[in-house]
């Protein structure tokens, strides 16, 4: 009975502790977002509310159905699903949709001005499908289970629970993928360039990789372990991993634009004075212009593809 209890209502506690811990390191992390980028455009702005919105409403009726069967029904048999459970599911699927509709998103403006038929368009395509997919197995298991109404029966939402959960890994995986080839592509000469595309790979490849094994630990618990609660431990931090993903992007970008605003101040604040002064001969074409005048054009911190470090800050991530 100690074992049945444990792989039971003891991960059930555990996921809430653990989704919990992840909503109010997400809720820190919004509050920063509107107190340091108050000039972010509308649609970001929305993006945010909505996920915030998402996030409370499903740690709320989870809480809920929480509290109902360890207050409400103490010591009763309790293997029936209730609605709280079906509507705190959907809003996390709906939560990690966002996210993913919005990382996707950013890599159609990063690839935006390619022809629609290239392999970065039907990669991106890719991308977009695998997201319905998740997002659309995720209704139709959360109708399945809540029509089914007890936890024993969930074994007969495998294939439809599969699939959520295989399209949201590979919708995570693939997003990985293509940032960090995209990123990778950017290097150039310059050392600072090349340290911005880097620290942006290496935040690509942790947001990915959280969200991909928590969705796999999902599916690889859910069928391997049947009758138990252990696949929770995949699914109840899924979409909170999502939304910390999302606002430590967001709010990581304040953070290097301010370090490539104070490397523009170096190489800004190289007096001129230290400069040798080009003196023009005779019969020199640009001798008209005076004696110790300069014309020089620098391209600093540009891509070989044309986007500048800034402009990567801005919409890489």
């Amino acid at each position: 009975m100690v074992t049945e209890l444990d792989a039971t209502y003891g991960v059930w506690l555990v996921s809430l502790f653990v989704e919990t811990f992840l909503y109010g390191i997400g809720f820190l992390q919004i509050y920063r977002y509107f107190a340091s980028v108050p000039k972010d455009r509308a649609f970001i702005k929305f993006t945010v509310l909505g996920i915030l919105f998402l996030e409370t409403v499903q740690i709320i009726f989870f809480f809920y159905s929480s509290y109902d069967r360890f207050v409400n029904r103490f010591g009763e048999p309790q293997l029936n699903l209730i609605w709280a459970d079906s509507l705190q599911l959907l809003a996390a699927y709906l939560g990690a949709f966002v996210v993913q509709i919005y990382f996707a998103h950013r890599i159609h403006r990063l690839t935006q001005g390619r022809s629609k038929f290239s392999i970065s368009a039907f990669g991106l395509y890719i991308i977009f499908a695998l997201a319905f997919v998740s997002i659309v197995a995720g209704v139709v298991q959360t109708a399945t289970s809540y029509h089914l109404r007890s936890y024993l029966k969930l074994d007969q939402t495998k294939a439809i629970t599969t699939v959520q959960a295989a399209s949201a890994l590979a919708c995570d995986l693939l997003i990985t993928i293509y940032l960090c080839l995209f990123l990778r592509r950017q290097k150039g000469e310059f050392m600072r360039t090349n340290s911005l595309m880097d620290s942006l790979i290496h935040d690509a490849i942790n947001r990915g990789t959280l969200t991909a094994v928590s969705s796999g630990l999902n599916m690889a618990l859910f069928l391997a372990l049947p009758n138990t609660f252990w696949f929770f431990l995949g699914l109840a931090p899924n979409s909170k991993l999502y939304m910390n993903s999302m606002m430590s992007t967001l709010n990581g970008r304040e953070a290097r634009r301010a370090k490539l605003d104070s490397s523009d101040k170096d190489w800004n604040s190289i007096p001129m004075a230290t400069i040798p002064t080009v003196v023009p001969t005779t019969g020199d074409t640009d001798s008209k212009m005076g004696q110790g005048s300069i014309r020089a054009t620098v391209n600093f911190g540009t891509n070989p593809g044309g986007h500048s470090s800034h402009s990567l800050v801005a919409t890489a991530v």
